[in-house]
């Protein structure tokens, strides 16, 4: 009977260590990273009562529906929480707001880079060029399609193309003609954050041309005015096209209009030897509709998406 005792014993004992090991250990891991993730949200859902202003039992109600969202897309609370701090630092509030979470969680799900980077450009666009515009889906649409067309980092994109919003809506070239300008100019390896400074510089010369600049839009046949006319009418494409024709045409070079050797290099970039690709790149960019939540799908059936969507849901 001792001996029987003893070797029962011995199997428990096994039994416990099996038990420590396979199942508490990874529920104290589990339990950890939970409070962890609890914490933060707590902290990000207080940043939006404490200073943006919005109302407790609004911030509350925002918090569940993006507890919500965060386990459908596969993303953190957390995540959800600090982007959620962007977009209602932003101005939006309601639906909209809640619109352009959901959109960045799905963004950041495909891997176009962390959720409040894509809410910040998002709602940058969107206060840019008016919510009646550009709506939250369309404006990570047109990051997905610049992504796709391109060969650019999603993250380095979204982070670069904030920086041309302001003066490419004021001169009324779309929010997709920047993504494809951008994914056109990645195409001759030019990184986004360059790709930006060099579209600005090709805008800002037709903005504010210096006197040499105005006399070469002259005897073209252009000015200044009738320049930015086109960029509304005619697009950003369609313009440097006419450009580039009425240089030929009047046997002048581009350093004519603008000795900013960055200006120079983005219009070689997109009417140079491959501007039929890029036209064609530009057009298909304005059908760019769907694609995010389309890139969604086909992830959410991963089985990595599974697992961590999962993990974060437990």
């Amino acid at each position: 009977a001792s001996s029987k005792l003893s070797n029962f014993g011995s199997k428990m004992q096994s039994v416990g260590k099996s038990l420590t090991t396979r199942l508490t250990l990874p529920l104290v891991a589990v339990g950890g990273a939970a409070t962890k993730m609890a914490f933060d949200f707590d902290k990000s859902m207080t940043s939006i009562q404490a200073l943006v202003g919005v109302s407790a039992d609004k911030v509350s109600e925002m918090g569940d529906a993006a507890k919500k969202m965060a386990v459908d897309t596969g993303k953190s609370s957390r995540e959800a929480a600090e982007a959620l701090f962007f977009i209602t630092s932003a101005g939006l509030r309601g639906k909209e707001a809640m619109d352009v979470l959901e959109m960045s969680l799905k963004a950041a799900a495909v891997g176009l880079g962390e959720t409040k980077t894509i809410a910040d450009l998002s709602t940058s666009a969107m206060n840019a060029y008016g919510s009646e515009t550009l709506s939250a889906s369309g404006a990570t649409d047109i990051l997905t399609a610049a992504v796709r067309e391109g060969k650019l980092e999603a993250s380095a994109l979204a982070g670069a193309m904030g920086g041309v919003i302001p003066i490419a809506s004021n001169m009324g070239v779309s929010f997709d003609e920047v993504g494809a300008a951008m994914a056109a100019m990645s195409k001759t390896g030019t990184d986004a954050a360059s790709g930006a400074t060099q579209l600005n510089a090709i805008l800002t010369t037709i903005a504010k041309p210096s006197s040499d600049a105005e006399k070469a839009f002259n005897k073209m046949g252009f000015t200044s005015d009738s320049l930015k006319k086109s960029l509304a009418e005619d697009g950003l494409m369609g313009t440097l096209v006419a450009l580039k024709n009425g240089l030929a045409r009047t046997g002048q070079e581009f350093t004519d209009i603008a000795p900013n050797v960055r200006a120079w290099k983005g219009v070689l970039d997109l009417t140079g030897s491959s501007m039929e690709d890029n036209i064609q790149l530009f057009d298909r960019m304005t059908r760019s509709t769907g694609a995010t939540q389309e890139a969604f799908e086909k992830t959410a059936k991963s089985a990595s998406f599974k697992m961590t969507q999962g993990f974060n849901a437990m």
